[in-house]
């Protein structure tokens, strides 16, 4: 009952929100455009790891395909390493699914921590969730990397478990200065809501924290003053498990180009919500294409990896090469 009088009353009770959809200000033809003069070219001019050092932080004893779906979808839709942090258990079995990610298996050591970090420096975006599992000792280490990414400035995904973990303790993303995208489903969303008793303080935590829900129709919230949008082109009734690592890892690589090309978007330096908004549409416009295509031929039996094989085509139909 709670959350139904939340949504339904959202515009009274968060009016710093806006809640327009972002076509109302720009189309979708114009959206795409900025979503292709942020990607970077195929020119040869540029070197192995400037289109985008992605990092992973997932994988655990029961979760292996999470991380890799995450970091293989950052990959295909165009960064060129992908850096997977995973319990020692799970090292192994996600190196097996593709030689394309370097794997760590760091995330359950002794001094997790400090073994991590220095890695941290070398990336561009992180993603922190997919097969992290709830292991206390694992939510501790994963608590220090969030203060550490914080400290770094590095732009931050946090999807499934690792959502758990923050809405346990919101103070641990409070007032990021670089970007930082939840990205709740419906469960996860009214689990978020719960705990913040009415939305609005997420508008305490910082100007460069969104909210994209995911769902039958996708969409930002926002507590900056901000085009929003929903979405709900393409995609199928198929709701099959890894659908939201593969969104998550794809917002990731879209998040690396878009905040490096800021210009491009007319985005101050203080606000990056513009970039993390765009980010998410483009993923989203994006892995929905994905999911059209592989349910087209597939129908009830597509899985997350048929997805995976149309990201390409899906991305040149989108944003050409």
């Amino acid at each position: 009952m709670f959350i139904n009088n939340l949504l339904a009353n959202r515009y009274r009770l968060f009016p710093f929100i806006q809640y327009s959809t972002m076509s109302s200000t720009m189309d979708k033809a114009s959206m795409i455009q900025k979503v292709k003069s942020c990607i970077p070219p195929l020119d040869g001019n540029s070197h192995k790891g400037q289109a985008g050092r992605i990092g992973i932080i997932g994988g655990s004893l029961e979760y292996t395909g999470a991380p890799y779906f995450a970091g293989i979808s950052a990959l295909k839709v165009g960064a060129d390493l992908v850096h997977v942090f995973c319990t020692s258990s799970a090292a192994t079995v996600i190196k097996s699914y593709s030689p394309e990610l370097i794997v760590h298996p760091l995330l359950d050591q002794p001094n997790a921590v400090n073994d991590i970090s220095p890695w941290l420096d070398r990336l561009h975006a992180i993603v922190i969730g997919p097969g992290l599992g709830r292991q206390n000792k694992t939510f501790e280490v994963v608590s220090e990397l969030i203060k550490t990414i914080k400290s770094k400035s590095i732009p931050l995904v946090i999807d499934a478990d690792g959502l758990f973990l923050i809405t346990q303790n919101l103070d641990i993303i409070r007032n990021f200065n670089s970007p930082v995208i939840l990205t709740p489903n419906k469960i996860e969303f009214e689990r978020l809501c719960e705990k913040v008793k009415g939305y609005s303080e997420l508008n305490k935590l910082g100007e460069n924290i969104i909210v994209f829900k995911k769902g039958q129709t996708d969409e930002i919230f926002c507590a900056s003053n901000v085009a929003q949008w929903k979405l709900n082109e393409g995609g199928s009734g198929r709701r099959c498990g890894g659908q939201g690592d593969i969104l998550s890892g794809s917002i990731a690589t879209f998040l690396h180009w878009m905040t490096s090309k800021g210009d491009k978007l007319n985005m101050s330096p203080d606000d990056k919500s513009i970039a993390s908004s765009m980010s998410c549409y483009a993923a989203s416009i994006l892995v929905r294409k994905c999911n059209e295509k592989a349910f087209r031929i597939y129908g009830r039996s597509m899985v997350a990896g048929d997805m995976i094989e149309f990201i390409h085509e899906a991305f040149q139909e989108l944003y050409g090469e």
